[in-house]
């Protein structure tokens, strides 16, 4: 039971953080490599906001102010990528991709500059742990969990009845067709880009409360959205939510018998094998 609530926990970090990135491809045709460093600076909107308010406000209030400020920020940072970079260099996605990839070195080493290279760790907001059938869980995990399902939630609510939603899945399955039917696709694209920033925001702030938050923390992350979103096929949200529970599963039983050093070897493997049979992943649509 504990690798399964392991598992549970590892898949909404997985999702939570690649289908930002996973949805701003899916519309837009373009990696925004400094995805990693929003989820970054969503972790230290989590830092300020504790340490301007310690002793004032409680943990819940604490963490759904930061999350609120981190949606702001996570916000205006996707527009203004997309307004400075995407937007003069559309049609050119590989030179978008090493624009957007100083941008995430340029943000690193502003965090350093005014945090320093040190890490920083947030007592626990929401003290208390969990024990139930055999797991042992802290309670901010389950918190976390529970937050992140519900973002998840609501943006899938979002794209299936809303209609900005209905057209950015419009946009996603077929610019051309989504134009004809009147549909602004910069409009769509701006959106969306806000959208994906915000939640990589978000979900910095929300794994900032339970893991060390530091001015590299961007960079793992990174790399593993790239493993699901492409193991789960490039654009489609289900497949990424499949592939997060297949990394999610594997890394949870590598990490329970004491082969958690060999997890990102045997992940990139096991996309590789995927993606020789698979070359458009678990569920991604031909190109």
């Amino acid at each position: 039971m504990q690798i399964l609530a392991n598992a549970m926990f590892l898949t909404t970090f997985y999702l939570s953080f690649a289908i930002g990135l996973s949805l701003i491809f899916g519309v837009m045709r373009v990696v925004n490599y400094a995805h990693g460093e929003i989820f970054m600076i969503g972790g230290y909107s989590l830092y300020l906001v504790t340490a301007l308010f310690a002793g004032t406000l409680g943990g819940l209030p604490m963490l759904g102010l930061a999350l609120a400020c981190a949606l702001v920020a996570g916000g205006i940072l996707g527009a203004l990528i997309f307004w400075g970079l995407i937007t003069p260099l559309r049609d050119q996605p590989f030179s978008i991709f090493m624009a957007t990839l100083a941008l995430s070195y340029v943000l690193q080493v502003a965090v350093i500059e005014s945090f320093g290279p040190v890490g920083r760790s947030i007592p626990p907001l929401v003290p208390g742990i969990f024990r139930e059938a055999g797991m042992i869980l802290p309670t901010q995990r389950l918190v976390v969990v529970g937050l992140t399902l519900l973002t998840i939630v609501g943006l899938w609510l979002f794209l299936t009845h809303s209609r900005l939603g209905r057209a950015i899945r419009a946009t996603a399955q077929n610019s051309v067709g989504a134009r004809l039917q009147g549909v602004s696709i910069g409009r769509i694209g701006l959106l969306t880009i806000i959208i994906g920033s915000a939640l990589s925001a978000a979900s910095g702030v929300l794994m900032g409360s339970i893991m060390n938050i530091n001015p590299f923390m961007g960079g793992e992350a990174i790399w593993r959205a790239f493993i699901v979103i492409i193991v789960g096929g490039i654009g489609s949200l289900p497949g990424a939510a499949l592939a997060a529970a297949l990394f999610a599963t594997l890394d949870s039983l590598l990490t329970a018998f004491g082969q958690g050093q060999y997890v990102a070897l045997v992940d990139a493997v096991i996309m590789l094998a995927i993606l020789s049979f698979l070359p458009n992943g678990l569920m991604g649509a031909r190109q």
